[in-house]
């Protein structure tokens, strides 16, 4: 029997709680699984779909980071298991409705099913489509729907940021978030190791994928594995979002940038005032230069560029690459 996963039995209920609704009414649902990278979001369902064993029916399929991703690339490995109509709609890039109505057929081919789409903030734009779709009509089949993503990875116009929000009041559609291990729960990890518990919660943060790995190593040095992970993600971000986010190291939680002039955290809490109380703190938006007025009462401004109000990158560079007003006077 498989060790128990720590911190995660009200999730598992979760998911056997869906399932089990779904086997009563033989109306599906979508249950949206959500994390930071190394969270354990799929350490999570394949224990629950493990636990299944022949009661349930599994169709996994997953996204991946590619350069150049094929359309309804993550539902190849769904078709391939499916000698029906599936296969032959994904293989010939037939137009989501239709990949849509073929997929309900597969998954009402036996109930229940478990039907596992993971890492989706990696999907293609037609498999956001069909997901989409299928999230709409998800009650006409006996199946469970199981979407992870990243929510540490989505910004703004992110498609399926937009997508989450269509499906934000759909009541078959249900959301779970994972969250990292407590200090108790780290210290139950590192006993059989020797380890100061304390010191690997620090390193780590309860990030369940940085302490397994910390501990497989058994060295004080981070893992050649969690640097690695720690790379890749930072070189996925746009060169603006390089610019705004400051290095990351494992165990750093959210928020936690700090003044450059002083050290302290830039904000103690979202209505807290800042930590930082010299006159001269970094701005975040740039105000304009005030100049004498003239004999006229208008503002009298001096020749050259200057950044507007809306234009400053918050490290006192307008956005074209011209001085601040403050630098160049």
């Amino acid at each position: 029997m498989p060790d128990a996963l720590l911190e995660r039995a009200t999730e598992l209920s979760m998911l056997a709680d869906r399932l089990a609704a779904v086997e009563r009414s033989s109306r599906g649902q979508v249950l949206l699984v959500s994390g930071e990278a190394g969270v354990g979001k799929t350490t999570l369902v394949r224990r629950f779909c493990d636990a299944l064993g022949q009661s349930a029916r599994i169709l996994w399929g997953a996204c991946d980071p590619l350069f150049t991703p094929s359309p309804l690339g993550p539902l190849l490995a769904v078709a391939e298991g499916s000698p029906g109509e599936l296969g032959a709609v994904v293989e010939r890039g037939a137009m989501p409705y239709e990949v849509v109505a073929a997929l309900a057929g597969e998954l009402s081919a036996r109930a229940p099913t478990v039907f596992v789409l993971e890492d989706v903030h990696w999907a293609d734009e037609a498999t956001l489509d069909v997901l989409r779709l299928l999230a709409r009509r998800v009650e006409t089949v006996p199946a469970l729907v199981v979407a992870s993503y990243r929510d540490d990875a989505l910004d703004r116009a992110h498609p399926l940021r937009i997508m989450l929000g269509e499906l934000a009041r759909s009541p078959t559609v249900g959301r779970l978030k994972l969250v990292r291990l407590s200090p108790e729960a780290v210290a139950r990890l590192a006993e059989p190791h020797g380890v100061d518990p304390g010191e690997l919660y620090r390193k780590t943060g309860g990030n369940p994928f940085f302490v397994v790995e910390a501990l497989a190593a058994g060295a004080a040095a981070i893992p050649d594995t969690v640097r690695d992970a720690v790379l890749a993600r930072a070189a996925r971000l746009s060169p603006a979002g390089a610019r705004r986010r400051p290095p990351t190291r494992p165990g750093s939680r959210p928020g936690s940038s700090r003044c450059s002039r002083c050290s302290k955290p830039a904000w103690a809490t979202p209505r807290s005032p800042p930590a930082c109380t010299s006159r001269e703190r970094p701005s975040t938006i740039m105000s304009r230069p005030s100049w004498p007025s003239s004999a006229s009462g208008r503002g009298a401004r001096p020749p050259g560029p200057w950044p507007s109000a809306t234009t400053g990158n918050g490290d006192g560079d307008a956005s074209d690459g011209t001085r601040s007003g403050r630098d160049a006077a």
